[in-house]
């Protein structure tokens, strides 16, 4: 699957004691306006997540991103409205990086305003917020080898911009 880094990154970047690399799934907004959670839980066949959470069944996962929004990674390629909830296709509008390694954190860190340190955002959640002023979805996935994952999703336009971010601040760490 073609991303907005083509061209620009050869992925994975690897460095000392970090990763970052692109994750590509399809990926879907589903949002409506009445009795959406049950609507969601129907169409996808997955348990809501609470706020700042994420549910995984299988290789699916909903991810809460607002009031009465979530978006849905999956390999589905055919989701369509239903009964009122609207699915809207974001599979080229984000890119999805992983960054993975010791490293992880630090990188995170020198753009992302929340605490990320152990034990402060943990597996299963999800913030929104910014790195470097370019507004970004943060998951913490499970670990790897021992070592931290975290999800970055960022709109198309942007990947570029905050790829270049993350790889400069990268090759500081060590």
């Amino acid at each position: 699957m073609a991303n907005a880094l083509n061209g620009h990154f050869e992925m994975p970047q690897t460095f000392a004691a970090v990763s970052i690399d692109v994750t590509a799934t399809n990926m879907w907004q589903l949002e409506g306006c009445e009795n959406v959670d049950a609507k969601v839980a129907t169409m996808t066949g997955m348990a809501i997540p609470a706020q700042g959470q994420v549910t995984v069944q299988g290789d699916e996962r909903l991810v809460w991103a607002g009031r009465d929004r979530y978006l849905l990674t999956t390999n589905r390629s055919d989701l369509a409205d239903n009964d009122g909830v609207y699915a809207t296709d974001q599979t080229y509008g984000k890119t999805q990086l992983l960054i993975t390694g010791e490293d992880a954190r630090a990188l995170l860190s020198r753009g992302l305003p929340l605490d990320i340190d152990e034990g402060q955002f943990a597996i299963g959640e999800v913030q929104h917020s910014h790195i470097n002023h370019i507004g970004v979805s943060v998951i913490r996935n499970n670990d790897v080898s021992g070592q931290p994952q975290f999800e970055v999703w960022v709109m198309r336009g942007f990947a570029k911009s905050l790829t270049d971010f993350l790889v400069h601040s990268a090759h500081t760490l060590r």
